[in-house]
C-alpha cells in the first residue's frame, strides 16, 4: 500500500490516483477528504498531520507540500499562511522520515501560476490583468522596447496595488519554500522532489524563480532526483507510477511532426521536451530505434490558441491530416495487437472535436480498443494523467492481473471520454450559458449548484448511454454526476460499464 497526502479534494487529485493505482494492483491510503478542504476553504492542518502520524506502515510516501503547508492549491495563492508557519507545519516531514528512515518518500510542489485564482466575476479582470503583468515584467525585462514599456505600465495601473501586493508576496513565499524542499532533498528528507510549473507562458517572474530552482539543485547536485516541467494536478500520478519503477517504454507518433515544439497553451517549453520530462520523472523512457515498446503514445499535437477561434480552413488541414495519416496508423496500431494510448494536447480545456468527429466517422473502432484516452484541462495534466495510466495496465499485465486491470482501466477511459471529450469540449460552455442566464455566475454557483449539476447529469447520462452502446457495445451502469467545487470548470464522473 502506497500513502498519498493529495494537492486537494477534487477528483483529479484523489480520484484518479485512487482508480489509476487500483488498475496498477496496487491500494492507495489518503486522508478523510472532509480534511483536504474544498476550493476557497483550505485543509485542516491538525486533521492531516494526525493522519500522517498514524499511517500503517507502507511502501512510499508521496505529499503534497501545498497541502500539509498551506492548505492546497488554491490556499497557496494566498497570504493567509505565513512563512513561518508553512515550513512549520512542514517539519512533521522531517520528523516522519526520521521514524522511517527506510519508507521512500516522494514529494511534490507548484511553482505558482502567473494568473490569480478566477473564483469569482470580480476576480476574472484581475485573472487576466495580472497574468498579463507577470508575463510583461519578464518580457520587458528581456526586450526592453518602448512599446513593451508601455503595454507594462498600462496593465499595471489597472490593477490594484493591494492585489499586486498581495500576489507577490505569496510569490515570495512559496518560492522561499520551493528552495527550503531542494535543500531538504539535498539533506536526504525526500527521495525525489517533483516541482510542477502550474499556469504560464513563454515569459514571466516564474522564469527567474524556475532559474533560481534549478542553481540550487545544482548546488546540492540533486539533478537525478528532481525534475521540473509544466504541470499542477497529475503531480502525484507521476509519483505513482515512479515508485512502481517498471522502465515502460513509449514509443510517440505525432498528428503532425511539425508541431511537436510548439509551445501549448499555459506552459513555458516545447511540447516535445515537456512530453520527455514527464516520462523520466515516472521513470519511464522513449523507446529506442527499432525496439518494441511496450506502448505506442499517439500525440494530437498543439495547436496553440483557442479550437473555437480556429478558423475553418485550419480545421479542414487538421480533418485531412487525421483522415490520411494520423487515424490509419493508430487503426494499423491497433490492428496489430499494441498497447495505444491517444494523448490529445492540440488545446486546453477540452478534446479537440476536428480530432473526435474524424475518429466517430472513421469507419472503424477506435475510441474502445484504446487503453488510455486524454484531453482535459493542459497539456501537462493530461500527459501525467496518460502516462500513469498506462504506466498501471503495463504493470498489471506484467503481474497476470491483466483482466482485471483491463475492466478497470476500460471503466477509467470511458469516464475520460465522458469528461474531457463531452462535458469539457461541449457541455460545459452550454451549462456556462444556462447559468448566466438564470441569473448567477458559473464561477461559484453557491445555493445554485444543484440546477446545474441536474442539467449535466440529464446531458451526460444520455451522451454514455449512446457512447456506450455505439463504441463499447455495453450499457452503463452506476454513473454518478457531480460538481465538486460548485462551479463549472471541472466535473466529477463516475461510470462503470456492464
Amino acid at each position: 500500500m502506497i500513502a498519498l497526502l493529495p494537492l486537494d479534494d477534487r477528483p483529479c487529485n484523489t480520484r484518479f490516483p485512487a482508480q489509476i493505482a487500483a488498475i496498477g494492483a496496487d491500494a492507495l491510503a489518503q486522508p478523510r477528504i472532509e480534511t483536504l478542504g474544498r476550493f476557497n476553504a483550505p485543509g485542516d492542518f491538525e486533521s492531516l498531520k494526525s493522519w500522517l502520524d498514524g499511517l500503517p506502515e507502507v511502501a512510499s510516501l508521496i505529499v503534497s507540500i501545498d497541502m500539509l503547508a498551506y492548505g492546497g492549491l488554491v490556499a497557496s495563492r494566498k497570504t493567509t499562511t505565513s512563512l513561518e508557519t508553512a515550513l512549520g507545519r512542514l517539519e512533521i516531514l522531517r520528523e516522519w522520515r526520521a521514524k522511517r528512515p527506510d519508507t521512500p518518500v516522494y514529494a511534490f510542489n507548484v511553482l505558482m501560476r502567473l494568473a490569480v485564482t478566477m473564483d469569482s466575476d470580480a476576480a476574472v479582470p484581475h485573472y487576466y490583468n495580472v497574468m498579463k503583468w507577470a508575463r510583461l515584467c519578464d518580457e520587458a525585462n528581456r526586450f526592453p522596447t518602448q512599446e513593451n514599456k508601455r503595454e507594462l505600465d498600462d496593465i499595471r495601473s489597472q490593477i490594484p496595488d493591494a492585489i499586486i501586493e498581495s500576489y507577490l508576496q505569496a510569490r515570495r513565499r512559496n518560492h522561499e519554500v520551493n528552495l527550503r524542499m531542494i535543500d531538504w532533498l539535498g539533506e536526504g528528507v525526500f527521495d525525489y522532489l517533483l516541482v510542477t510549473q502550474e499556469d504560464c507562458t513563454e515569459f514571466g517572474l516564474h522564469r527567474r524563480e524556475q532559474d533560481e530552482l534549478l542553481a540550487r539543485v545544482e548546488e546540492h547536485q540533486v539533478a537525478d532526483k528532481f525534475s521540473l516541467h509544466p504541470g499542477a494536478d497529475e503531480a502525484a500520478l507521476t509519483l505513482l507510477a515512479r515508485e512502481w519503477n517498471d522502465d515502460v517504454s513509449f514509443a510517440v507518433s505525432w498528428s503532425n511532426v511539425e508541431r511537436k515544439r510548439e509551445i501549448a497553451v499555459f506552459e513555458d517549453v516545447p511540447y516535445e521536451d515537456a512530453l520527455k520530462s514527464h516520462i523520466k520523472a515516472l521513470k519511464g523512457r522513449i523507446a529506442g530505434e527499432g525496439e518494441s515498446a511496450d506502448v505506442l503514445l499517439f500525440v494530437n499535437a498543439p495547436v496553440g490558441g483557442s479550437q473555437k477561434n480556429e478558423t475553418p480552413e485550419c480545421r479542414a488541414v487538421r480533418r485531412s491530416e487525421f483522415d490520411t495519416q494520423f487515424l490509419p496508423r493508430i487503426q494499423a496500431a491497433l490492428d496489430a495487437g499494441e498497447r495505444v494510448a491517444l494523448c490529445d494536447v492540440a488545446f486546453p480545456n477540452g478534446a479537440d472535436e476536428v480530432l473526435m468527429g474524424a475518429i466517430e466517422e472513421f469507419g472503424q473502432e477506435i475510441l474502445a480498443r484504446l487503453i488510455a484516452f486524454g484531453g482535459w484541462n493542459t497539456a501537462g495534466n493530461t500527459t501525467g494523467t496518460i502516462l500513469a495510466e498506462c504506466a498501471a495496465l503495463v504493470r498489471a499485465q506484467r503481474a497476470g492481473r491483466g483482466e482485471q486491470a483491463g475492466e478497470l482501466n476500460r471503466d477509467f477511459l470511458f469516464e475520460r471520454l465522458l469528461d474531457d471529450w463531452f462535458y469539457q469540449a461541449n457541455l460545459r460552455a452550454r451549462l456556462e450559458k444556462e447559468a448566466r442566464d438564470s441569473g448567477f455566475s458559473p464561477l461559484s454557483m453557491n445555493g445554485h449548484t444543484h440546477q446545474i449539476e441536474t442539467s449535466a447529469r440529464r446531458e451526460i447520462t444520455a451522451f454514455a448511454r449512446d457512447l456506450a452502446r455505439n463504441h463499447f457495445g455495453a450499457r452503463v451502469r452506476d454513473l454518478s454526476v457531480t460538481l465538486p467545487w460548485g462551479r463549472t470548470f471541472e466535473v466529477s464522473v463516475g461510470a462503470k460499464l456492464g
